[in-house]
């Protein structure tokens, strides 16, 4: 009998757990705290390499990513301004998108440094593949500011997405994001 009620009484506690928003969007909290009907934003994009960086001439560069942004806000209420050739907005933002980004390869985590020489060695028959390949992956996350401030009004966890689709990915990422 006491099961049974410790049962309901945890199913009663996440069936009100699901109800609630873990975290607010940037939708909501800019919505909350200005609303307005249109948000003009800035994004500003640039590569931030990691241990596990890799070159890559099919990865994206800044103005890649923020092309991929942009076209994501498209669709939402929040509009990005106009830039000029050093990366600075040329209309006076409500808001600044930073995107921090990274090329990793995967494959670090299957090589000699967690398994030994032996895999090291099966490994070299992929040392020239193609920089397009399934294991290069594009590693993003980014912040919102207002203009001037340096506590962000909201960070995204970081995501990794393949290198063939990560610019399909940012567009779906930031229109979830800022939308309603």
């Amino acid at each position: 009998m006491k099961y049974r009620a410790f049962c309901i009484a945890v199913l009663v506690f996440l069936i009100g757990c699901a109800g609630v928003p873990l975290t607010d969007s940037p939708f909501q909290k800019i919505t909350r705290v200005a609303p307005k009907k249109n948000y003009l934003v800035a994004v500003q994009a640039r590569v931030v390499p990691s241990f596990s960086h890799v070159f890559s001439p099919l990865g994206p560069g800044d103005a890649d990513v923020r092309e991929a942004a942009c076209a994501g806000l498209s669709n939402t209420r929040f509009r990005c301004a106009r830039m000029d050739g050093n990366g600075e907005p040329l209309e006076k933002p409500d808001y600044v998108v930073q995107i921090e980004y990274d090329v990793v390869d995967e494959r670090q985590f299957t090589g000699s440094r967690f398994f030994g020489r032996a895999l090291l060695a099966s490994n070299r028959e992929y040392e020239n593949d193609d920089p397009g390949d399934a294991a290069h992956e594009v590693r993003w996350g980014f912040r919102v500011l207002k203009p001037g401030e340096a506590k962000p009004v909201f960070q995204s966890v970081f995501h990794q997405d393949s290198l063939q689709f990560w610019h399909f990915d940012v567009e779906q990422w930031m229109e979830r994001y800022f939308s309603e």
